[in-house]
């Protein structure tokens, strides 16, 4: 019989419909091959020597401490087609009941590596280590801004999943309102200590500890599981079993801990799913910079909130159901997706 399960952070509920159980090889469709030869690499604007047909860089990793463009290890560049613009000043209007905020914000790609054939499972710690680390440079920079109000780093993954470059890329987006989906995760965490003087984060891991069913892989500083009210097929959350409000206080070996964890869990989706399209946002706190007229914004947020990041595999797809109800309909239980991830093995 189906279930649903109630998820307290997201305040939403997913329907675990297991009369329609799948196994990983059902979800294995025929997907794009994709050209990674030499004509592929000469018109790709993210690779070596093409750095002109970019726009301008705003940051770089590069190997040896040197400064030509040859040796970067990441780059980041605005993106050519931008969702926000960084230029201009930031109002807010109504018109009755219609409120309008002006687009003001930044979104840059962040191309992964150098090598323009990389897949995700051949990603090693090194290039996860180097991402994570532009990731994290990034918001330092863009929680600067007093203009953000949030700032995503995130990585779509296979072409018609949010990506039409084959290239290794990631994107960071800095938006002027926090997204309604955050809004709800910060007000249930705040909600949660008020009541309890615990982080509901906090109390999720030691649910999952408990139970013992959904982990598929732990290290000393990060635990990755599938979650209890999992919306999608293998759907996973990676949070750092220490607390902390926001993935812009990590230190470098953390980084190397968390390379680690990611670079595992892409391999196993891989030996699983063989190579899936998938979606990867890190969910950070607000940057907790003074709002005019707000002085308690967000006021325990360093006490009540948790960062994580949530791997979705796009397995499924999204009908009027789940358009009508909100609710999703995963066909996989999650303490099974995560035994077939446990039993994929280490890298």
């Amino acid at each position: 019989m189906s279930e649903l399960r109630f998820d307290p952070v997201k305040q939403k509920w997913s329907v675990i419909a297991t009369e329609r159980s799948r196994r990983p090889h059902d979800f294995l469709v025929e997907r794009h091959e994709h050209a990674h030869g030499e004509k592929a690499q000469i018109n790709c604007p993210f690779c070596y020597g093409n750095e002109v047909h970019t726009p301008h860089e705003i940051y770089a990793m590069r190997s040896f401490g040197k400064k030509n463009d040859a040796n970067w290890l990441t780059r980041v560049v605005p993106n050519k087609y931008p969702a926000f613009g960084i230029e201009g000043e930031l109002k807010r209007s109504g018109s009755g009941i219609y409120d309008t905020v002006t687009g003001i914000g930044a979104h840059e790609v962040i191309i992964d590596t150098p090598v323009h054939s990389m897949r995700l499972k051949t990603y090693d710690r090194m290039t996860v280590y180097n991402l994570f680390y532009t990731f994290r440079e990034r918001v330092r920079d863009l929680s600067n801004d007093t203009r953000f109000r949030y700032i995503m780093p995130f990585k779509n993954y296979g072409l018609g999943f949010g990506t039409n470059i084959i290239h290794p890329h990631s994107q960071v987006i800095a938006l002027p309102v926090v997204p309604n989906i955050l809004k709800t995760k910060l007000k249930s965490a705040k909600e949660h200590y008020r009541r309890k003087e615990r982080c509901i984060f906090c109390d999720i891991l030691e649910q999952e500890h408990k139970d013992n069913s959904r982990i598929v892989y732990e290290n000393q500083d990060f635990i990755a599981f599938c979650p209890y009210a999992s919306s999608f097929p293998f759907e996973l959350s990676i949070y750092p079993k220490q607390h902390a409000h926001s993935f812009a206080v990590i230190t470098e070996s953390g980084l190397t801990s968390l390379a680690d964890m990611i670079t595992e869990i892409f391999h196993r989706l891989d030996r699983v799913l063989e190579d899936p399209p998938l979606n990867m946002v890190i969910h950070t706190s607000p940057p907790l910079n003074y709002r005019p007229g707000k002085p308690d914004f967000w006021h325990s947020i360093k006490f009540d909130y948790h960062w994580h990041i949530e791997i979705a595999p796009r397995l499924t797809g999204y009908a009027g159901f789940e358009w009508g109800t909100g609710f999703h309909i995963n066909p996989v239980r999650p303490e099974e997706a995560a035994e077939y991830l446990r039993q994929a093995g280490g890298i």
